[in-house]
């Protein structure tokens, strides 16, 4: 399909394509992991799916560097990926809102009086500590509610996607374009 031309898409509007799918995934990440406490199969299975973000936007940014024929400059292919993650990141702070918010309104406390359990419980000298400043931090209504948890979501997804936009185009560039793709 590609007849020797640059698709000419802006990296914003490949990274909102490629932050569809992005989002979806980082969704399955967020119930894979907020499940596993109930069904703990899911947490080795949450830690799969966030080493596959990685290959993730690595496949998107060289799909996006073979369509141009290697024309790709690396800040346009860092600038997608940070728009992938931008893009990708809406929509799982988002889901996870609603989610917190008005599918399990009690999410946030159940994983803190998790929390308080397990220090509890440790043997480590200063997890009863830990489990009474939880405790405390609670009663002082600290506890950050469902959509300071996701904007915090969507920061954290930005920046550490755009550390890692920044290292995969290095690496998509340093990987070179091959003339066998056309």
């Amino acid at each position: 399909m590609n007849d020797g031309k640059s698709t000419g898409q802006s990296p914003y509007r490949r990274g909102a394509d490629a932050g569809l799918i992005l989002g979806v995934y980082l969704c399955v990440i967020f119930f894979a992991t907020a499940y596993s406490m109930t069904y703990p199969i899911l947490s080795p299975v949450s830690l799969v799916l966030i080493a596959g973000v990685p290959v993730f936007i690595y496949m998107s940014l060289r799909r996006s560097y073979i369509t141009d024929m290697g024309k790709t400059i690396f800040s346009s292919l860092w600038m997608e990926g940070i728009a992938t993650f931008f893009f990708g990141g809406v929509i799982s702070a988002f889901v996870s809102v609603i989610y917190m918010r008005y599918v399990n309104p009690g999410f946030i406390d159940a994983q803190i009086d998790a929390m308080i359990s397990v220090y509890n419980q440790a043997d480590w000298e200063r997890g009863k500590e830990l489990a009474d400043v939880v405790s405390r931090a609670r009663e002082a209504r600290l506890i950050p509610r469902p959509i300071e948890f996701s904007i915090n979501m969507l920061w954290l997804i930005v920046f550490s996607g755009s550390i890692l936009s920044m290292l995969m185009s290095l690496l998509v560039q340093a990987r070179g374009y091959n003339k066998k793709h056309k």
